[in-house]
């Protein structure tokens, strides 16, 4: 058996030697149209046969691979890119007295939001106080303004 196979191995050996020595050909003109099937080459691509046939006369290849990127301008009606969903701490700018169904509140470092659900909370005047928004994947965001235990859905609008 061994003696087969070793025999099978130069039988190629010689025969690829010969084809080199004769010119480059093709696989596909050194197998039967079954053959050349059955070992899954015709799934191969134009360029992918190309560079078997060059391997296989002995010729240097070099794979170059590209990377393209493709970048979709965004339309209207699309949906805007993911914002960010860590925890903010911040400090509401001015007079807090709670919320009313529509309050808007503005924080400290810039960003303006605004109530989403129509709760209603009353609170002792408060200058400046600390907020914590937090986000969950199913209920959106929400605040809550430090020294209450209520929270309040919100929307970002700025």
């Amino acid at each position: 058996m061994k003696r087969i196979v070793l025999f099978m191995l130069l039988a190629l050996c010689s025969g690829l030697a010969g084809a080199q020595q004769a010119g480059a050909t093709s696989i596909k003109d050194r197998m039967s149209p079954e053959q050349f099937k059955a070992a899954g080459l015709n799934k191969l691509s134009d360029s992918e046969l190309k560079q078997l046939n060059a391997w296989f006369n002995g010729e240097k290849t070099v794979v170059v691979e590209k990377t393209v990127i493709v970048e979709k301008p965004v339309e209207a009606g699309m949906a805007a890119p993911k914002q960010a969903t860590d925890d903010i701490k911040s400090r509401l700018v001015g007079e807090f007295k709670g919320w009313r169904g529509n309050t808007v509140f503005t924080l400290e470092n810039g960003q303006v939001w605004q109530q989403s659900d129509n709760s209603e909370m009353y609170a002792k005047k408060l200058i400046n106080p600390e907020a914590l928004l937090t986000h969950s994947s199913l209920a959106g965001w929400r605040m809550q303004v430090k020294g209450y235990n209520s929270w309040v859905k919100v929307k970002r609008v700025k």
